[in-house]
């Protein structure tokens, strides 16, 4: 598939390596030859310099012949205006990002108007995370599938928990009536895909799919509080602030904001009466725990210096007993952040690149089950995906325990009319069915892929 990004940011670096990755023919427009030049550097791309509306020099970039236009540059307008010229010159499909809480409450509208397959937001997107995270502290991550009440949740074990020294097939003994599957871990440097034999250790990452109900009583069985939180501070008063006080306050949550800027101060505050806004500097530990840091159930730092904010976490995370929730603009720190024992951290450019890979894939994908949701995990080492059974799936109505699933996957889940169904040897996937795979085999790019064969 062809694909032409404009934009060469972050978002649209880590948009280019997963495409890349993925084995798709990748242009790239940039106004900045440095940043061409970056990338080129790094990913086999064709690179342009220039604006994006610019009719000639989308034509020498090959706008006719591309599968897929992707505007993700810093202007919301040049993103829009760029998509809509793209459309008269090639059936493609066509993503902006949006950014402007004011044209992304018009995205069903620019959707219609401008012919675009869809509208993305990082930083609504972070917001929403960040939001789920809220709701259960317990977690480090969680995922939604869109539409469904199942979830992707992930939890550091700590000596609390009552499953250490345990096998999965032991646990689930123990709570039979909670459907929720543990389908990776990570220990260490390693990431499993655990069998029922795979015995829980203190330290380790492990992540399962279930309802949020299960979710609920699967913690409350290991006995970890997970009381959403209600007193929340933030520092940085950017777009991914306002989506999530946003949220917050329409759950009756309290919220106190810092921020530097007087007139970001004045902004929040006339846009969010029940928000306390405080001007200060949200990185100067004497004046967060003057401001209220000892009574907070949650503290999310939103500077735009990811530094700052990996700083400030690990201090507030030894001096209070707030659940940190650490946002970080770049993506090639996840190995220097996973080193550091944060609680949760939220990378917006990273989750952007998700959708869209996910977006292109389920586009490109054959017969038989096309990727609905696609969640990667740990530096891309894992994939969760959700794929949509169709009548063109060859194994459908067989019993999991006469197919012979390829090797570093796992069958997380079934949605089936809005029912989560935790598989065992005898269930089938059904047409119509969503079927939740785990894995980390990057060859798995649509449900036909998950089978070697049949067994007898």
């Amino acid at each position: 598939m062809n694909a032409l990004i404009v934009g060469c940011g972050k978002v649209g670096s880590e948009l280019a390596k997963t495409l890349v990755n993925d084995g798709h023919n990748v242009s790239v427009i940039d106004s900045s030859q440095k940043s061409l030049d970056n990338i080129a550097e790094d990913l086999d791309v064709m690179t342009f310099q220039g604006n994006g509306t610019n009719l000639e020099l989308l034509k020498e970039a090959g706008v006719e012949n591309t599968d897929i236009f992707i505007a993700v540059s810093t202007s919301d307008e040049i993103n829009l205006l760029s998509c809509m010229i793209a459309k008269q010159f090639a059936k493609c499909e066509t993503i902006a990002r949006v950014r402007n809480p004011l044209y992304f409450r018009q995205a069903d509208f620019f959707k219609a108007k401008l012919g675009l397959s869809r509208i993305i937001n990082p930083e609504y997107l972070a917001a929403s995370e960040i939001f789920n995270i809220l709701q259960f502290p317990a977690l480090s991550r969680l995922d939604v599938f869109e539409g469904t009440d199942v979830v992707i949740s992930t939890m550091h074990v700590t000596s609390e928990y009552k499953m250490i020294g345990k096998s999965l097939q032991q646990i689930r003994q123990e709570s039979p009536d909670i459907k929720a599957l543990v389908c990776a871990a990570v220990r260490g440097d390693e990431v499993i895909i655990p069998s029922g034999d795979f015995v829980v250790q203190e330290g380790d990452d492990i992540t399962m799919v279930a309802t949020r109900s299960d979710i609920r009583a699967f913690i409350k069985a290991e006995g970890i509080p997970n009381t959403p939180a209600e007193n929340i501070m933030i520092t940085g008063g950017g777009t991914i602030a306002y989506y999530l006080i946003e949220k917050l306050l329409g759950r009756g949550r309290n919220v106190r904001l810092i921020e530097r800027d007087e007139n970001k101060c004045i902004d929040f505050s006339e846009r969010f009466e029940n928000c306390e806004v405080i001007k200060g500097d949200g990185t100067d530990r004497r004046f967060l725990l003057k401001h209220g840091l000892p009574m907070a159930d949650a503290f999310v730092p939103l500077t735009g210096i990811d530094e700052e904010n990996i700083v400030i976490s690990t201090y507030v995370k030894n001096a209070s007993k707030a659940k940190v929730i650490t946002k970080v603009t770049r993506t090639d720190m996840s190995d220097l952040i996973q080193t550091l024992s944060l609680d949760s951290v939220v990378f917006p450019k990273m989750m952007c690149a998700d959708i869209i890979s996910q977006y292109v894939r389920a586009r490109n994908a054959g017969a038989g089950g096309n990727v609905a949701t696609l969640f990667r995990y740990l530096d891309n080492r894992i994939e969760i995906a959700e794929y949509k059974a169709d009548s063109n799936f060859k194994y459908l109505n067989v019993p999991f325990a006469k197919l012979d699933l390829k090797k570093n996957l796992i069958i997380a889940g079934l949605i089936r009319g809005g029912e989560f169904v935790v598989p065992a040897g005898k269930n089938m996937i059904k047409d119509n069915d969503s079927v939740i795979i785990v894995t980390t085999n990057k060859e798995i790019q649509s449900l036909q892929d998950i089978v070697a064969g049949a067994k007898g």
